[in-house]
């Protein structure tokens, strides 16, 4: 039978351990401090090759390690720091609602308390609301910066339910800031209706009504609805008027309540 022959891997591994050998010879036999000659470099050059592949890769494992370490960190306090940035532009926002809030305040004969809306209805809406207040009053006035949102309808010992201009139970005098204009606001689940307009005095779109006063309930002044579309009743003799509320509470921390200082006793 004849002899197989080394693969050619093999025959590799025999001259580099036989160049290795060498090498290792060469460099014993030099005396100390005395530098190699010139010819014998490519030889240590090849057989160091390894080696200094080894060190070249651990170097840049190392390295790679410590750039995702570093990159994992500086992630870490970007996100931290994007959510330090929001939490202080909820907190700008809800200052500057605050202070707006405090504005509207200013209505003679009832005493005014900011509180926190703490949830709102599931609807679209937000026909009702919850606010964070102690000691409410059933019927107490509620606003915010830009205009009425509600009455309480019922309240415990730490909130209030507050029913909004768009339900339907309401029914708001409203009248026009320097005019004889009387109407009668009512919601209907999705925006206001404004009856008892004569043609004749209809506003017109982008008029804003207020309340009048009338009945006792509401303080006077306060923007409730902005006139969307005026069409004439069959007949002729009054208008239908749709409108929106003015006061968008959707989005609004914090609230104000009103409650008539001569009815509940307040200060």
């Amino acid at each position: 039978m004849k002899q197989r022959r080394p693969s050619r891997y093999k025959t590799a591994q025999l001259w580099w351990l036989v160049l290795f050998l060498i090498a290792l010879v060469i460099s014993l036999k030099l005396p100390a401090g005395q530098k190699l000659n010139i010819a014998m470099a490519p030889l240590l050059h090849v057989v160091q090759a390894p080696v200094r592949w080894y060190q070249d890769f651990s170097l840049w494992f190392d390295d790679r390690t410590q750039l995702q370490t570093q990159y994992s960190q500086l992630s870490r306090e970007q996100a931290e720091q994007k959510s330090l940035n929001l939490e202080l532009a909820a907190l700008k926002a809800e200052n500057k609602q605050f202070r707006q809030l405090l504005k509207i305040t200013d209505i003679h004969a009832y005493a005014w308390r900011a509180a926190p809306v703490i949830s709102r209805g599931q609807e679209v809406k937000s026909r009702q609301l919850m606010l964070q207040i102690q000691n409410a009053h059933e019927d107490d006035v509620v606003v915010s910066y830009e205009g009425l949102v509600g009455l309480v309808d019922h309240s415990g010992k730490k909130h209030a339910v507050v029913r909004t201009v768009l339900d339907a139970s309401l029914a708001i005098p409203v009248t026009m800031l320097n005019s004889s204009l009387a109407g009668l606001v009512r919601g209907d689940g999705e925006r206001l209706i404004v009856d008892f307009i004569p043609l004749s005095k209809a506003p017109e779109v982008g008029d804003v009504l207020v309340t009048s006063g009338a009945g006792g309930l509401f303080p006077s002044g306060l923007p409730v609805a902005r006139v969307e579309a005026v069409e004439a009743v069959e007949g002729g003799v009054f208008a239908e008027v749709k409108a929106s509320p003015v006061a968008s509470w959707q989005r609004d921390a914090w609230l104000a309540v009103a409650s008539k200082s001569s009815q509940k006793g307040l200060n």
